[in-house]
Parts: structure tokens; sequence; C-alpha cells
């Protein structure tokens, strides 16, 4: 929550310092890629429609792995939760680093909701 409250005081003192010149009107500009920037930082809600499908996938990537490792190519059933597992939550966190680095945001939330995904796929599909 902390984290939270230096970006929104950095985006006040940039609104309420500037003044009307022209040279102003390109801090404008950056100001509103800040606002922008801050805007996908903070609207990260708990529930919302990415949340499903981070959910989702974390549910349903299990139990295709382990199906498919373990009915499939008649393997170990062991190694098959151990992948399947590990796989999923690769995934998860590989997904989050990707928006990171594309869109400048990790969210916990995201992959806490993978998380949850991965636990029911598992008592759902694996067990």
């Amino acid at each position: 929550m902390v984290r939270y409250w230096i970006p929104l005081l950095l985006f006040v003192s940039i609104l309420t310092a500037q003044t009307e010149t022209h040279a102003d009107s390109v801090g404008q500009a950056d100001s509103l890629a800040i606002a922008t920037e801050m805007k996908k930082v903070i609207s990260d809600p708990w529930f919302g429609r990415d949340k499903v499908l981070h959910f989702s996938a974390g549910m349903a990537i299990p139990g295709l792995t382990y199906h498919f490792y373990v009915c499939r190519l008649n393997r170990d059933e062991q190694r098959g939760k151990i992948y399947a597992v590990s796989l999923t939550a690769l995934l998860a966190v590989g997904k989050e680093v990707y928006d990171k680095k594309k869109k400048g945001h990790f969210s916990w939330k995201d992959l806490a909701w993978g998380g949850l995904g991965l636990a029911v796929g598992y008592v759902a599909f694996v067990r």
C-alpha cells in the first residue's frame, strides 16, 4: 500500500507545478504519460476479467499436462504430478515477468489467482 503513495504524491506535485507557457505543454504530455502509467499500476482490482482468465488457465494447465504425460505417454504418475505443477507455476511466473517487461507492471494479484487456480486444478484433476 505504501508503494502507491510515492507515485501518487509525485503525480500530484507534477500537476500542481505546471504553468501556462509553451514550454510546459511538453511537460503536460509527460504528465499525461505518467498519469496513464500510474492508472495502470493503481487499477489492478482483485476481481476482474483477467483474474478469471488467470484462475482458469491455472486450473486447466495442470490437468492437461498430467493427462498428457500420464495417460497419453504412459509415464510415471508421480513425475506427472511434479511436471504438471511445475509447468503451471513456471507459466504463471513467466507471464507476469513478460507483463513487467512489456507493460511495466508485475501483478501479484494475477499471480495469486493463478496459484489459486493451480491448487484447485491439482485437487480436481490430478489428485
